[in-house]
């Protein structure tokens, strides 16, 4: 303001002076054109200097004219340009809102309408896909992941993951592996596609591969070490499964030998590949592996699958076992896997002094049954009658409170 107030000033002041000066110092101006100056203009000096004063504020009153429409101009162009950016920005933030919050029809809306003027099209086009899926539009989800990868070459990673999450929630497992083996060749250490990787093995029940897989799980997949003890355990035991259920004998030693020490030593594991081995018919080695868990700890289940076992040598195995009974103590099922070692070694004395121990610990109809078939044997078919009904009425306990006819009752209702 100051600075307006000042030029006026001056202005003022020079249009005061000027009538004064012009008259006190008149001058004249001769402009001559021609080689010899045979032409000419003649003018007032201050005249001239007025005029010419006056074509430069012309010219430069012209010029910022120019300028600033050129600038106006530009700015329209910018506002509408970067206007419409903007909505296109507020359309993405509120479609990966909706995403987030699982509203995939608004989201699809939200992300396809901002798509052509994003500064990010890859982000719209994959959570549109990922949309477009979950709504069930397959081939639409299939074209958005297209126009997501014709963004540029650094697209074909995150394609790749989301066409495999897509693929592994319908099921399509082969197909899935087959996108993320593609990926991993461009990145063969990424987490997330390890992690998927596992997932599709997983569900597909490929545990050779998925045994294969654990090294890069353990370097790059960001698991703890209780979740990969934890899968490297589920591989062996559905890999010996596998191998038992095909009464592969080999294989399932194969498989078994292949382990390290440690998994070896693992009494989980170990126990059930001596069931294993059991159920394929081996039941020298089982002995072997049942008699190396026992030894460690007492297990009940494992007794009664020890006294069912057909071992090179019986009085070996009933040894053993009464080994454990003095370190373990009396038990129900302990006494139970002595009572059929003693009848495998033809000991029916001890056998039947073994299953009556047992019974006064615990009513089963098991030993009850074991015990019975002894005396039948035995020429005792009274007693063993007793114990086959005790034992029926042990294993059938939810019989309904019925009438009973005494010894004496007539037989009524009977049809001649």
């Amino acid at each position: 303001m100051r600075k307006i107030l000042f030029a006026a000033l001056v202005l003022l002041l020079l249009g005061a002076l000027f009538p004064q000066v012009s008259n006190n110092y008149p001058g004249f101006l001769v402009i001559g054109f021609g080689g010899e100056l045979n032409k000419g203009y003649e003018m007032n000096l201050w005249f001239a200097f007025v005029a010419l004063l006056t074509i430069l504020f012309t010219l430069f009153l012209a010029v910022w004219l120019i300028l600033s429409l050129i600038r106006a101009i530009r700015g329209s162009v910018d506002r509408l340009r970067f206007g419409r950016q903007r909505v296109a920005r507020r359309r993405l933030t509120n479609g990966l809102v909706e995403f987030m919050e699982g509203n995939w029809s608004r989201a699809r809306r939200q992300l396809l309408k901002s798509a052509p003027r994003s500064e990010a099209p890859l982000i719209n086009y994959l959570a549109a896909a990922r949309s477009a899926f979950e709504l069930g539009f397959r081939e639409e989800a299939n074209e958005l992941l297209a126009k997501a990868e014709a963004c540029g070459e650094e697209t074909h990673l995150a394609v790749a993951l989301n066409q495999a999450r897509m693929q592994l929630q319908d099921k399509h497992y082969e197909q899935c592996i087959a996108s993320l083996k593609r990926a991993k060749q461009l990145e063969p250490k990424h987490p997330a596609l390890l992690q998927l990787l596992r997932q599709a093995y997983y569900l597909l029940r490929d545990w050779s591969s998925l045994r294969e897989l654990l090294p890069e799980l353990e370097k790059h997949a960001g698991m703890s070490d209780d979740e990969l003890q934890q899968l490297e355990l589920q591989i062996y035991q559905h890999q010996l499964d596998e191998a038992a259920n095909r009464n592969d004998r080999d294989r399932l030693q194969r498989i078994w030998h292949s382990l390290n020490g440690r998994w070896q030593r693992n009494m989980s594991l170990r126990s059930r590949y001596a069931t294993l081995l059991h159920q394929v018919g081996e039941d020298t080695e089982a002995e072997k592996h049942l008699r190396w868990l026992l030894n460690r700890e007492w297990s009940a289940e494992l007794g009664d699958l020890y006294g069912r076992l057909t071992g090179v040598n019986p009085a070996a195995q009933l040894s053993s076992a009464e080994g454990w009974l003095k370190e373990y103590g009396e038990s129900a099922d302990l006494l139970t896997c002595l009572g059929r070692l003693s009848l495998r070694n033809e000991l029916w004395g001890r056998a039947q002094q073994y299953f009556e121990k047992s019974l006064l610990l615990r009513q089963d109809p098991v030993t009850s049954a074991e015990l019975a078939r002894l005396l039948q044997a035995l020429g005792e078919k009274d007693k063993a009658a007793q114990l086959y009904e005790e034992g029926l009425m042990q294993a059938v306990n939810d019989l309904p409170q019925l009438p009973m006819p005494s010894r004496d009752t007539p037989l009524l209702g009977a049809h001649a």
